[in-house]
């Protein structure tokens, strides 16, 4: 009974744990529960673009009105769904090495970020009955239904991999742009608020003309009067053109450093030594990743290789 219970939490999590980008998942390995997690998937996604398109139709008021209860049953049904993914995902998630545990593994999985945006929208709609002003949050959890179809692409882990191995390049160039950022917020309060107290009133209210400058969008609603003002204003012009530039350069240099490495490594795994690919099938097979039938089958196909 347990191991029956273990290969269905083994199935459920295959169907609907996100395939991370250049990786294989448990669902490749199980060729007969791949096409039910691409139809699971692709379930899910539609059901996240309609609610979109109901957030983008809703917020006419008129057709809001016209069509309350159908907006409100649209939204209660994909409440349900999301709530039966989530229960399924965190019951099934102990078979992962990394959830190891019933409580604990659980908990992690939990915290996830795909089953955290998953736990942020479907809570509010919950306690909107017992909390009276829950319906600020069930405006934010709507926000977070985009932020989860995000979560559902594969591109969403692929760059958030990039950021974090881009982390410390990144913050040390945020880190410049604030203080440029303040630095001409201070100098442009000091230069323009006596010719123009009201525009430049201070320096948070230059810190909007500091950052339309740095980053050269340059709405025009605040300009400097002074010549002393027009020539820091310069001087902003160019370096924000230099500094705030960086983090994109950190950014674009990152994809194409893992497109490469994702490149270079198909290109390993295919030159790769048949006994060493041997030895992880069997280390997969003993966790109950893969069934003894798909390592046999992958057994001989790499000993013909030899």
């Amino acid at each position: 009974m347990s191991k029956q219970n273990d290969e269905l939490k083994r199935r459920v999590y295959t169907i609907f744990q996100p395939a991370p980008v250049g990786e294989a998942r448990i669902s490749a390995a199980r060729r007969r529960d791949a096409s039910t997690a691409t139809r699971v998937r692709f379930f899910l996604i539609a059901l996240i673009w309609v609610l979109v398109l109901v957030i983008i139709l809703a917020s006419y008021s008129d057709i809001y009105q016209r069509y309350y209860d159908l907006f409100n049953a649209v939204f209660a049904f994909a409440i349900v769904v999301f709530t039966i993914e989530l229960l399924l995902r965190v019951w099934s998630c102990t078979v992962d090495p990394r959830f190891r545990g019933p409580i604990k593994g659980r908990l992690k999985c939990l915290f996830t970020t795909s089953l955290l945006v998953n736990l942020l929208v479907i809570v509010p709609f919950y306690a909107k009955p017992f909390l009276p002003g829950a319906d600020v949050l069930v405006n934010a959890a709507i926000i977070l239904i985009i932020l989860k179809l995000l979560t559902y692409s594969s591109t969403f882990t692929f760059v958030t991999d990039i950021l974090k191995a881009k982390r410390n390049e990144l913050a040390t160039a945020l880190t410049i742009d604030a203080i440029l950022l303040i630095t001409f917020s201070s100098f442009m309060f000091i230069v323009e608020h006596p010719s123009d107290p009201r525009a430049f009133s201070s320096i948070p209210a230059s810190a909007w003309w500091a950052a339309q400058t740095l980053t050269t969008v340059g709405y025009g609603d605040l300009i400097p009067i002074t010549a002393l003002g027009k020539f820091l204003a310069v001087i902003a012009m160019f370096l924000g053109i230099a500094t705030f530039a960086i983090p994109i350069a950190i950014v674009g240099a990152g994809f194409t450093e893992a497109f490469e490495a994702r490149r270079g490594g198909q290109g390993h795994a295919q030159a790769a030594d048949p006994c060493a690919l041997l030895g992880n099938l069997a280390d997969l097979k003993q966790q109950g990743v893969i069934t003894e039938e798909e390592f046999a089958a992958k057994k001989q196909e790499l000993l013909a290789r030899l």
